[in-house]
């Protein structure tokens, strides 16, 4: 069976459709789920792209030379200029790009946050001043610059290589340990670090796992609920200020401190900030529950009421923040 030119778009649909839907798939196993998907040919069926190129023209930000169409990077201090469309007559990545941001300004958005890879971390400065150029205000763009993920088994990491042909899709990895280790794991590193997702350390029932130590707490709450309720002590009335044991003061100001950790992250665009505090939260909670017992022969029963309140936010704040991260709020562990 032979197919002609004519034939091609048919099976590139396709394929296209396949692909999207198997990546749409991985994503919702994570919990991430996207509004609404651009395409970058719509950029070309739309003329956006030969518009942007022509008002860049207009402007005398681009020019012809060795066959090819280059936009003026120098004026905007850099140190050469920047090819848009090859000899050949192809775009190169950062033309789209630029059309791209200017569709996203155009339709109102105010902040735009851009993921890239190591690889591609000299594309930005390319593209805000080809938005600078066609007459737009660049600063809502931000840019996270991610490494890339080591996936490390035992003492060895284990050789990736796209040109070869292997890695490891993140279905295997949430088949192998979990999506709540692969958000924790993911979130915890600060973004443009090198990261090393340990496969044993994110399989481990212990406290050698985050996860682990993180949904435990919550549950150790869950759990003095439930025997509170079973011996008939309730929080109604607790006098909070009976909680004056240096252990319990350090759990409450760690408490506490929830909005000042998530506005922080949100405004420096940094959700590792998020984890890292549920972890320390997680360990001062444990540390202080192996303790400070609510149902105790020798507690009290106006502190086992105060103590019991104090159990009762530890468990909002745990569920807030594990709802935060994505991750589940195991009911039992």
């Amino acid at each position: 069976m032979r197919c002609g030119d004519e034939d091609w778009p048919a099976f590139k649909e396709i394929a296209e459709n396949t692909i999207f839907a198997h990546i749409r798939s991985s994503l919702r196993r994570i919990g991430v789920v996207f509004d609404e998907w651009f395409n970058e040919n719509s950029l070309y069926e739309s003329g956006a792209v030969r518009e942007l190129i022509a008002l860049l023209r207009t402007k005398d930000y681009v020019y012809d030379a060795d066959g090819a169409t280059w936009l003026r990077m120098t004026r905007f201090g850099a140190d050469k200029d920047r090819v848009l469309i090859k000899g050949s007559g192809e775009p190169t990545y950062v033309t789209p790009d630029i059309a791209y941001h200017i569709n996203k300004l155009e339709r109102g958005f105010d902040r735009i946050i851009d993921i890239f890879g190591p690889d591609h971390a000299a594309e930005y400065p390319a593209v805000a001043a080809g938005v600078a150029a066609a007459g737009y205000d660049p600063a809502p763009i931000h840019v996270l610059i991610h490494q890339a993920v080591i996936l490390v088994e035992g003492d060895e990491a284990r050789r990736m290589s796209k040109r070869k042909g292997q890695f490891v899709t993140l279905d295997e990895l949430v088949d192998e340990v979990g999506r709540d280790a692969v958000r924790y794991f993911i979130l915890a590193y600060k973004p443009d670090a090198h990261m090393a997702f340990d496969l044993e350390r994110a399989k481990a029932q212990s406290d050698e796992n985050p996860v682990y130590t993180i949904q435990y707490a919550y549950v150790r709450c869950l759990g003095v609920a439930r025997q509170a309720a079973e011996a008939g002590v309730t929080d109604a009335d607790a006098d909070v200020s009976l909680l004056t044991d240096p252990r319990e003061l350090r759990l409450i100001r760690k408490l506490l401190a929830l909005p000042e950790v998530v506005a922080f992250a949100v405004d420096q665009l940094e959700p590792h900030h998020l984890a890292a505090y549920a972890l320390d939260l997680a360990r001062v909670f444990h540390s202080t529950y192996e303790t400070v017992r609510v149902l105790h022969s020798e507690t009290p029963p106006d502190l086992a009421k105060a103590r019991l309140r104090l159990y009762k936010a530890a468990q909002v704040v745990f569920e807030r923040v594990l709802k935060l991260m994505g991750m589940t709020t195991p009911e039992r562990m």
